[in-house]
């Protein structure tokens, strides 16, 4: 024959023999050619998911595709038109299995229209109900599934892709999800990784490629499982494979899975005629395994000793005793090997082919020796998708755990939701038939009562296998006594107190058989833990029973189900302690109310006062910075502070109600602790100096009416509920107070907060008659006037005022300075009684002393720690050098530059002067006016 080598001339030579082309086509051509070609004509190119039965869809560019029906229509004519019977059609082998080559384009129009009809009605006019915009996503995410890597990347350009995410973010908008946690939780943890996946001939283009070229079927067969990673996938191909490879009726293939000892043979793909259409997801949806313990039979056999076996005749194959009758189809020939894994040459998987084609015929030593070779490349595929498939398993496990963390945390209150969602997860994650929780009671300890449960949660699997809509319908709660008697068998309490007493996991894989009235079932295989609490303490114990699959349970399964009881654990014992955080709240709501009750005002108190007449301030001496702090008792207190709000124009300003002021006041008297100096009596004492300051010293106008109420109210809840010891106390002894509010400024916290618990009472708010705005900027003032009580505050704030005042650089109208002045009122009234008369002072220093020294034993006595000088009772010999020191250091400069600002505030000066000198000369320290003038400043 001569050659021809000029390209012209092979291609007029292929016209004339269209007959070779297309043999020929079939043996050469693959899926990367077939896609070349789609691709020049306009089609979708071919891949997992649209090969096999499928017909590719016409897709024109993205303007053509937002055209008009006509237009569409135009394009597939076209297309269609130009493909002769001596061309290729982009069609796929039809129902029944025909060539790949097809000489008519019916099929392609045909289904071209039937996708248009998909997503048009009858008017031409397209779907866009939340319903089909639902379907569509979900039939376009399982066509992608198995798109191949190459085909997805290579032929989309940036601006399809972004138009694709795009809408993939709008249709989000019709998921029928709820924009919970738990959802938002799921995709963001979901896998992002894809797996590749391949498209595979045809079965009958791999018959015929096989019939053809030796040599390249067995190529393309190694290509075909070795990228495949999907175990379901990959058997499918394997059995499809080696059925053709040796020309043999059927084949099957078996994993070898479990631990040494307990493996069993396991078939992904069971039942699947050869050739048929067959992906992953579809198989997936059935779940069908087939096992069978390693050593019985052929299979287990081949399994365990590693070898071969081929019978070769009829009667070869039904004298062989590893051969069963009615475990295999009628048998002729059969061949079974071993596959071995790529490193340690260990048995990972057995292949049996059966019934040579031939009219009965044999496995030859060269069909056998094929095997061998081709399922060399079967181990390391296998390897690979064996790797992924642990991959992917330990990649739910965590995604499972974490949506667990996520249900502690989101449920708290419900000792049965929680038990029931970790129930759910387990139950779902493990493939079990029942899970139960019993809860151990808290009396069981006592050895003498033995061990009791109070509490069984029990969660059944519906007949179906999977869970309904209703899963709280499944769960079944019962308490300790009928538990024992119809909701478990007494083997499975026995089981669990076991378990409780040991302390150790129970793991039992033979069948044991259960009396009529406990749960009725086979126990086929259980698995049961101790749940513990946070101190390590057995709280509870945890069952599983029956594994869907009908297998034990293995050390995978108790690893899973070990975190699952820690997690059950925790939630057990975060559900409790929320249980008692609400038991001890109830209980302080109902302390509250009866201290509440106890120490307010009684109505017959109020009476009395209501009906008494309210002495003029005048008459009481309310308006001099020299009032003596003792000259009033109880009762006259009361009614000298109701005359001071009332002459203060506090009562008509803010419509206060006498009834309700007076049981203010009352309750604010009974609320201060009965200690030497910090008591009832001082805080009257402090409210009257700012009464004298703001009427005598004419201050109240530098102030707004709000800022007035604010001082004056902070002036008798300064110090309220004080315990006699001062913040530093607190900060030592670690005291509850110390823990609620910290270590700063914590008495002065205490006594805000006490003040508003009094106010927001019943009866007892004096700002009811402000508006929002105003009672927010009153409950403001006084917060700050409090807190300015803490000398700490008092040493942070002077050197400004100082400044401000030796400067000449006030003005009050400013929000800040006059914030400043306010701290420095209130301590001006705080530290009043040094510059009271000597009897005064003195009077009050010993009371104050009284209190220190009583502080100063606790810390001696609990703290083991030497006091503070002036809380040393062993050192009260010093207490006029420290009296002598407090007023010259703190009191006297704060007197002096007040007086500078305003000259009604000498007296306040002279009296601190005064006293101090009186004191050094008690402590025998010479002083003289100038010494003093030089302290003061």
């Amino acid at each position: 024959m001569t050659s021809i080598t000029d390209p012209e001339e092979i291609g007029k030579w292929l016209d004339q023999n269209p007959t070779y082309f297309a043999s020929y086509f079939i043996k050469k051509a693959d899926i990367t050619l077939i896609n070349r070609w789609l691709t020049e004509h306009g089609y979708v190119i071919l891949c997992e998911g649209n090969t096999g039965r499928k017909s590719p869809v016409l897709l024109g560019p993205p303007s053509e595709r937002r055209g008009s029906r006509s237009t569409c229509s135009s394009r597939r004519a076209s297309g269609a038109s130009s493909l002769t019977s001596d061309t290729l059609s982009p069609t796929s082998p039809p129902e029944r299995g025909s060539d790949f080559l097809s000489t008519t384009t019916t099929t392609t129009t045909t289904l071209a229209n039937t996708s248009d009809d998909d997503h048009n009605n009858g008017s031409g006019k397209a779907h866009h109900s939340k319903k089909t915009l639902r379907n569509d996503f979900a039939r376009a995410k399982s066509r992608s599934v198995f798109q191949n890597e190459e085909s997805s990347l290579g032929h989309h350009t940036p601006a399809s892709l972004a138009s694709r995410r795009s809408s993939l973010k709008d249709m989000r908008k019709y998921t029928s999800l709820p924009p919970n946690s738990i959802n938002i939780l799921s995709l963001l943890i979901e896998s992002k990784v894809k797996l590749p996946r391949y498209a595979s001939k045809h079965f009958e283009l791999k018959r015929e490629l096989r019939r053809f070229d030796d040599r390249a079927f067995f190529l393309d067969i190694v290509k075909d499982i070795a990228n495949d990673l999907d175990l379901r996938s990959l058997t499918k191909k394997i059995i499809e494979n080696v059925t053709i490879l040796l020309d043999a009726e059927s084949a099957s293939f078996f994993i070898l899975q479990g631990p040494r000892g307990k493996q069993t043979l396991v078939s992904k793909v069971w039942d699947v005629p050869i050739g048929s259409p067959w992906t992953p997801s579809a198989m997936e949806l059935d779940g069908v395994e087939v096992g069978m313990g390693a050593g019985h039979g052929i299979l287990g056999w081949v399994a365990e000793r590693g070898e071969p076996v081929n019978l070769e005749s009829p009667t070869t194959v039904l004298q062989d005793p590893r051969y069963k009758v009615g475990a295999h189809p009628p048998t002729h020939s059969l061949l079974a090997m071993p596959v071995r894994s790529p490193g340690d040459e260990e048995v990972i998987a057995v292949a049996q082919v059966v019934n040579k084609n031939q009219y009965f015929g044999t496995f030859s030593l060269d069909d056998q020796k094929l095997l061998e070779t081709y399922l060399q490349f079967v181990g390391i595929a296998l390897t690979n998708a064996q790797i992924m498939e642990a991959t992917r398993r330990e990649y739910d496990r965590n995604r499972n755990l974490l949506e667990v963390v996520h249900d502690l945390f989101e449920e708290q209150t419900s000792l049965e939701s929680v038990i029931l969602k970790i129930m759910q997860r387990a139950q779902r994650l493990l493939k079990c038939e029942r899970a139960a929780v019993l809860l151990l009671d808290e009396h069981s300890s006592e050895l003498s009562k033995g061990i009791k449960f109070s509490k069984l949660f029990e969660l059944n699997t519906p007949l179906n296998g999977h869970p309904t809509a209703d899963l709280q319908t499944m769960m079944q709660t019962t308490d300790a006594g009928k538990v024992l008697d119809c909701q478990a068998s007494g083997n499975m309490m026995r089981l669990a107190e076991q378990v409780v007493s040991s302390g150790e996991v129970i793991n039992i894989a033979e069948i044991v058989e259960v009396e009529p009235s406990g749960c009725g079932d086979n126990l086929r295989s259980l698995l049961a833990m101790p749940i513990r609490n946070r101190n390590s303490e057995i709280i509870g114990v945890a069952t599983i029973v029956n594994k869907l699959n009908a297998v034990p349970f293995d050390d995978q399964d108790e690893q899973l189900f070990e975190a699952f009881t820690i997690f059950c654990g925790l939630g057990i014992s975060n559900t409790l302690t929320y249980g008692d955080l609400e038991m001890a709240i109830a209980r302080q709501k109902v302390a509250i109310e009866v201290l509440s009750y106890h120490a307010a005002a009684s109505i017959k108190d109020v009476e009395l006062l209501l009906g008494r007449e309210v002495p003029d301030a005048d008459e009481l001496g309310l308006v001099g910075l020299d009032f003596d702090d003792f000259s009033l008792d109880g009762d006259t207190m009361v009614l000298a502070a109701l005359r001071m709000f009332t002459d203060l124009s506090l009562v008509s300003r803010f419509k206060m109600d006498n009834a309700t002021l007076i049981r203010w006041i009352l309750t604010i008297q009974r609320n201060y602790r009965d200690v030497p100096y910090h008591n009832w009596r001082h805080a009257w004492n402090v409210c009257q100096v700012m009464f004298a300051i703001l009427t005598s010293c004419e201050m109240k106008d530098t102030f707004s009416e709000l800022e007035v109420l604010g001082m004056f109210v902070a002036c008798l809840c300064h110090d309220l509920d004080h315990r006699g010891t001062n913040n530093a106390f607190q900060a030592k002894t670690g005291s509850a107070l110390a823990l609620l509010y910290g270590t700063q400024n914590t008495m002065e916290q205490h006594h805000y907060h006490h003040a508003v618990m009094i106010i927001n009472s019943e009866g007892h708010n004096i700002f009811s008659g402000l508006g929002p705005e105003d009672y927010s900027r009153v409950m403001n003032v006084l917060r700050q006037c409090i807190l300015a009580t803490d000398l700490t505050t008092y040493f942070q704030r002077r050197s400004t005022f100082f400044s401000l005042v030796s400067e000449s650089r006030y003005s009050w109208d400013e929000e800040g300075q006059r914030e400043t002045l306010r701290f420095m009122l209130m301590t001006a009234s705080d530290l009043a009684a040094s510059t009271k008369r000597w009897e005064v002072q003195r009077r009050v220093a010993e009371l104050v002393t009284a209190e220190f020294f009583a502080q100063g034993d606790q810390e001696r006595k609990q703290l083991q720690i030497t006091p503070p000088a002036s809380m040393d009772r062993e050192r009260e010999h010093e207490l006029p050098q420290l009296q002598m020191r407090w007023i010259s250091d703190i009191c006297l400069p704060l007197y002096q530059s007040l007086s500078d600002m305003n000259p009604r505030f000498g007296v306040m000066r002279d009296g601190a002067s005064v006293n101090m000198k009186v004191w050094a000369k008690l402590a025998g320290v010479d002083i003289d006016d100038e010494d003093a003038s030089k302290a003061s400043s």
